[in-house]
């Protein structure tokens, strides 16, 4: 029997994917994904690896795995939309025996247990539209196997400070209880805010961006509807996930990336998983040398020579991929707009041309607090 949220309101995520995939579905995307993926596992094939993917939604991520080599795949969704959509992707890749659609919901305990044991756990923009966030990230790790990763992504709520989670909630709220013209103008207005008026005060083409935009081989206003349906909704911080990972679990965080709105998590038992300790072990910890120069707030400044070709700019404000470790633990929250750094603190950290900004993870200062700060170049 599936469990499901008790809401008077819930975005029907099925028929979205549905549509996605009827208009935009060609090889390029499932490329994307399978980019994506391959990138954040750290690997070039799942041979031998079973991979259970929990919301499937369009069923794409599931087809990257397959053409990733998976040995076995299972895809469920709670949305009968989603499941269908998902044959359909099954379909077209020759209905292969390997690969098992279900309906399903993560909250279902039994349901999780009588699932057979996977090597990677993938779960991206889902859990947190459960109306049980925490329980369904617990539920989520049931199939693992004891060397398995966990792969989830969720929500920020240190992304979403201007405007924060409680504006969110109550403008998807409205979305739901409109007709569709209604959505399309709220989707426009989502579009102006957020995208087109300030890329136009950038001084970059914002049409250039919407059409460019392709993450995970996800299209623009697909996203956007997602976004502005999706609900209920649960947002948690970098801090509460990995903690909840470590202590819930007993699980170490192996990779992270601090996206605009979700940020992934990859999480293993280091002491099983040989493959992530070797890459955990050859990574190379540079300690920080302070004093640190205050910026105001909770933000620190220091120098960084000679990495300035890997630093975001103005014209690429996403390419660092330095991580920022506090007493030997990943702070986290990357790629974070300086102001937020200020403000906010609790982590974020922003890798901008020859300097490094900062806050500590309780916002007191670095250069008194008696903790080790140290980068790694390439995380």
């Amino acid at each position: 029997m599936m469990t499901e949220l008790k809401s008077e309101v819930r975005y029907g995520f099925g028929k979205n994917w549905a549509e996605f995939i009827e208009k935009n579905f060609n090889d390029e995307i499932v490329e994307a994904s399978r980019a994506h993926l391959a990138q954040f596992l750290r690997v070039s094939t799942l041979k031998n690896l079973a991979f259970l993917d929990i919301g499937c939604g369009s069923g794409l991520h599931s087809l990257a795995a397959y053409r990733m080599g998976a040995r076995q795949i299972i895809s469920f969704d709670y949305d009968r939309d989603s499941v269908e959509t998902t044959e359909r992707v099954r379909d077209y890749a020759g209905n292969p025996s390997n690969w098992t659609v279900m309906q399903g919901s993560v909250l279902d305990r039994k349901f999780m247990e009588r699932l057979p044991p996977a090597d990677i756990i993938y779960s991206w923009g889902v859990l947190h539209h459960t109306g049980e966030m925490w329980n369904a990230v617990r539920n989520a790790a049931i199939p693992m196997k004891p060397d398995g990763t966990f792969y989830i992504s969720l929500y920020s709520s240190d992304n979403y400070v201007d405007p924060p989670p409680e504006y969110w909630i109550k403008v998807k709220r409205k979305y739901n209880a409109v007709g569709t013209i209604g959505r399309r103008l709220k989707e426009w207005q989502y579009a102006m805010r957020f995208s087109i008026l300030p890329e136009l005060k950038a001084g970059r083409n914002p049409l250039a961006i919407i059409r460019q935009y392709g993450s995970r081989g996800m299209k623009y206003w697909t996203d956007v509807k997602d976004w502005l349906g999706g609900y209920p909704i649960e947002f948690a911080s970098f801090q509460e996930t990995r903690d909840f990972g470590e202590r819930e679990l007993g699980l170490d965080l192996v990779n992270v990336i601090t996206g605009e709105g979700c940020t992934e998590y990859l999480f293993c038992r280091l002491a099983r998983n040989q493959y992530w300790q070797s890459i955990v072990e050859h990574r190379t910890l540079t300690p920080l040398r302070g004093p640190y120069i205050a910026r105001g707030g909770a933000s620190y400044a220091v120098s960084l020579p000679g990495l300035e070709h890997m630093a975001d700019s103005d014209a690429h404000p996403r390419h660092s991929t330095l991580m920022l470790y506090e007493d030997g633990r990943i702070l986290g929250i990357a790629h974070s707009v300086h102001d937020h750094i200020r403000r906010y603190g609790s982590g974020r950290f922003s890798h901008w041309n020859t300097s490094l900004y900062f806050s500590a993870s309780d916002n007191s200062d670095p250069n008194t607090n008696g903790r080790r700060y140290c980068y790694c170049e390439r995380f």
